[in-house]
């Protein structure tokens, strides 16, 4: 009830995502995002088929207003969705009418952007999500037992004799984590053949 009856926005700048010379009957924007680092907005454009980048003003009476850095061709069609990754440093741009996913190196200081050669083929791509593999934390952990089996198995044949030791003790656990998948295995396909003669007796 404390702002019943008031606005709670006020308009600061209005600003266009395309070039001056472009109909704006030709285009509607796909997605809007702030950067990471608070300093840049970026839009896309479908018609223009480009990225906006605006640089957010720090200082000064009008703080918070926007400068365009420039407009990006995607190269491609449609650019419904992008994303930047976690570090902030590539822009992934989904070109959904030409079935491809571009890439971009994002200048952290300029907010240029710049075509890093790479595109992907992917059908209709319409949204674009970075997901970490793994957790920073588990990292070192997970390629040490990712890299054991392999690792140790090529020391087996050129180091001394207690590296050799080690080695072997990886490849049996190795070969005990097996026998024991494939019993389990066995299991299931005894457990689904009585299932199937459970059914055929009633049928």
């Amino acid at each position: 009830t404390r702002f019943k009856g008031r606005s709670t926005l006020r308009l600061v700048q209005s600003i266009s995502t395309l070039p001056s010379a472009f109909p704006t009957t030709m285009n509607t924007c796909g997605r809007i995002c702030v950067h990471k680092s608070g300093r840049f907005v970026i839009v896309s454009n479908r018609g223009h088929q480009s990225i906006t980048v605006y640089r957010v003003k720090q200082k000064g009476p009008k703080k918070g207003e926007l400068l365009t850095v420039g407009h990006y061709h995607t190269r491609g069609e449609t650019p419904r969705h992008f994303q930047f990754d976690h570090s902030g440093q590539y822009l992934l741009v989904a070109n959904q009418d030409t079935d491809s996913i571009t890439i971009f190196n994002f200048n952290l200081s300029s907010g240029e952007l710049k075509y890093s050669g790479n595109e992907y083929r992917v059908p209709s791509p319409n949204f674009v999500c970075c997901c970490p593999s793994y957790q920073d934390d588990d990292s070192d952990e997970i390629e040490e037992e990712q890299a054991a089996p392999v690792f140790s198995s090529n020391v087996s044949a050129c180091s001394d004799n207690s590296e050799s030791e080690e080695s072997t003790m990886h490849v049996r656990e190795g070969d005990k984590n097996q026998l024991t998948l494939q019993e389990q295995l066995a299991q299931a396909r005894l457990e689904i053949e009585e299932l199937k003669r459970l059914l055929a007796a009633k049928v």
